[in-house]
């Protein structure tokens, strides 16, 4: 069996102990790709594309949120850290010569400063979600679709982005369960360095290990996976 993992942060970590690894052991199968952090939503349609043709199985989303800027760099160009002047390669550039990917976050910055038009990204993302549906339907591709935010925790400006989808798990998204999941649990882990303190995927290992298991009772009881 050959799973896909197509998203953002919330599966990018496949370590030991993470939902992505639990899920890919517990149906004995081999891992296609894997989440991107800080990912657009159109980063995480073209690596569904990418893997198309090797025929996976099963593709896991974790959908992200649609105020973040697609662009040819694949960098994760995100409201936040480009409109407030946080991001590190912002800051350098004030005090260097900027560089190609300095220019590529000055002109996110610029975008999200003069340009963001939150409907358009509202209505944009809502269709990108659909042709990763519509792709994986056409291929005969088993999915799971997980969203890493919602209009809940978001809000919205113009359209309402919670569409409805079919095989979607929508009772919470994955930021919210991660709330419950903040306090790091390495220390009860034996294969961890003492001391060393993570957040796998935005949560603790109690976390990955409640995601794994949701995830599987949907698949078994969707597919009977």
């Amino acid at each position: 069996m050959k799973i896909a993992f197509c998203g953002d942060s919330f599966c990018a970590d496949t370590g030991r102990a993470t939902w992505p690894r639990i899920v890919k052991e517990k149906l004995n199968a081999s891992r296609l790709c894997k989440g991107k952090p800080g990912a657009n939503q159109y980063t995480i349609l073209k690596d569904l594309k990418k893997i198309v043709h090797l025929n996976p199985d099963l593709v896991i989303f974790t959908h992200t949120e649609p105020y973040r800027l697609p662009n040819r760099h694949d960098e994760p160009l995100g409201a936040r850290p480009c409109a407030n002047n946080q991001h590190p390669r912002i800051l350098e550039q004030m005090k260097s010569q900027w560089k190609d990917k300095d220019k590529v976050w000055i002109a996110g910055h610029m975008y999200y400063e003069y340009l963001m038009d939150f409907g358009f990204m509202e209505l944009a993302y809502i269709s990108m979600v659909k042709e990763c549906i519509k792709i994986c339907e056409q291929e005969n591709i088993k999915f799971l679709n997980l969203f890493s935010f919602s209009t809940q925790e978001y809000g919205m400006r113009d359209f309402n982005w919670d569409i409805e989808l079919p095989h979607s798990y929508r009772e919470k998204s994955l930021a919210r369960i991660s709330y419950d999941y903040q306090e790091p649990d390495n220390d009860k882990h034996d294969w961890i360095e003492s001391g060393w303190k993570t957040l796998p995927n935005h949560m603790n290992y109690e976390g990955n290990q409640f995601v794994a298991d949701l995830i599987l009772d949907l698949l078994y009881r969707r597919f009977n996976q």
